[in-house]
Parts: structure tokens; C-alpha cells; sequence
């Protein structure tokens, strides 16, 4: 092994190196990524989240929900942390393969920097992709604010349930607390009055809405 690596040339010997320490900032930010996703499906958003666009999907309050329908757009962003290491981890481990075909170090470079911008778009797009399917998510359960529901799952006293709702014109499930955190039992009618998280929305029985 020690013969191996000092056989090889100096460009070599960079490329290896600098492709071990982008494959591992790449894998820790897949696990970042990862993490954050898991944890903003409980509502909060974990170290490594991705960001949602600069819009504000939860409602911490008892009044007005906080959700900007004019927000800013999720846009495709060519250069980004992640995109930067995939490339700085194909550009690496491409040199160091043409290196040891025997290709010239400056063609060696040039595919490489070419398998390196691929990787920079691939990484780019596939993130704008999830971004957005989360943006189309996140539209269609705001949209069920105002809506009458019914209890399909006993919501208890400070936890969840699950609601029976129209969702963009379409009846859906939707997991749901209820807001005072009283419990409310199947087959209550209630009505959307929030949005907690991307797949929890807030309710208050349609009762003591009227009662107040």
C-alpha cells in the first residue's frame, strides 16, 4: 500500500486526497440533509434543514397565522455548500482516475472539471426539485384553513389525532391537535383555524368557535 501511494505523482496524490475529504463533507451533508427532513416532519426544523423558501409555515400563536402567500418563491440556485462540495468530490475522484489511466494531467483536469459541473447541476437541481414538491405540500394543507372537518381520530388533551378535511378540493386525512388543547373524540365537527406543521394542522370544535 505504502509502495502504491508513493508511486503515485504528485497531481495524484492531491486529487485522492481531496476526493477521501469531499466524499466525507458530502456524506455529513447528506446525513444533515436527512436529519433536518425527519425532523421538520415533526414540525422542527434540525441543524442541516433545508430552508423552505423564507416562508414561515408555523403558527406559534393564538391569533393570526403567519403564512405569507407572497413569500418568496423557491428559485433553482446553481451554486450552493452542497452543490460546491459534489463537485469538488466528482471533480477529485474523476482527476485521480484519468490520472492512473494514464491520461495527461491538463485533459485529465478538463474531463474532470466537466464530470465536476455535473455533479454541481445534478445536486442543484435535485434540490430545487425537493424544495419544491415540499412548496406544493405545504400550499395544498394551508389551503384547508377555514374548513370544516370532522374528528376522524380521537384527538386527547395536548396531543394529536387525525381529521377528516377538504384539502385543495379533495377530502384528505390530516394529522391535527386541537388548539386549546382540549381533547376532542371521533366524529366532532371542527374547523381548521391553523397550520402547525407541513402535514398537522391546528382545529377548534366548531361549538365553542360559536360560543366565542
Amino acid at each position: 500500500m505504502e509502495s502504491w501511494w508513493q508511486g503515485l505523482s504528485f497531481l495524484n496524490k492531491a486529487f485522492a486526497v481531496s476526493a477521501l475529504g469531499f466524499t466525507v463533507l458530502f456524506l455529513w451533508q447528506i446525513v444533515l440533509m436527512i436529519i433536518g427532513m425527519d425532523a421538520d416532519a415533526h414540525g422542527h426544523i434540525g441543524a442541516g434543514g433545508m430552508d423552505h423558501g423564507g416562508m414561515d409555515h408555523v403558527d406559534h400563536g393564538g391569533g393570526e397565522h403567519a403564512h405569507d402567500d407572497g413569500g418568496e418563491a423557491v428559485t433553482f440556485t446553481f451554486v450552493s455548500i452542497r452543490s460546491v462540495i459534489a463537485f469538488g468530490m466528482l471533480f477529485s475522484w474523476a482527476g485521480a482516475l484519468y490520472l492512473a489511466t494514464g491520461v495527461s494531467a491538463i485533459l485529465a483536469i478538463l474531463y474532470s472539471a466537466i464530470w465536476g459541473l455535473i455533479a454541481m447541476f445534478a445536486v442543484s437541481f435535485l434540490l430545487y426539485w425537493l424544495l419544491r414538491q415540499q412548496e406544493l405540500g405545504n400550499a395544498s394543507v394551508w389551503s384547508a384553513i377555514g374548513e370544516e372537518g370532522t374528528v376522524y381520530m380521537n384527538i386527547p388533551e395536548g396531543g394529536t389525532g387525525k381529521i377528516r378535511v377538504v384539502v385543495s378540493g379533495a377530502i384528505s386525512f390530516v394529522n391535527a391537535r386541537s388548539r386549546d388543547g382540549n381533547p376532542l373524540t371521533s366524529g366532532a365537527k371542527v374547523r381548521v383555524v391553523g397550520v402547525v406543521a407541513d402535514n398537522m394542522v391546528e382545529v377548534e370544535g366548531i361549538r365553542n368557535l360559536e360560543e366565542g
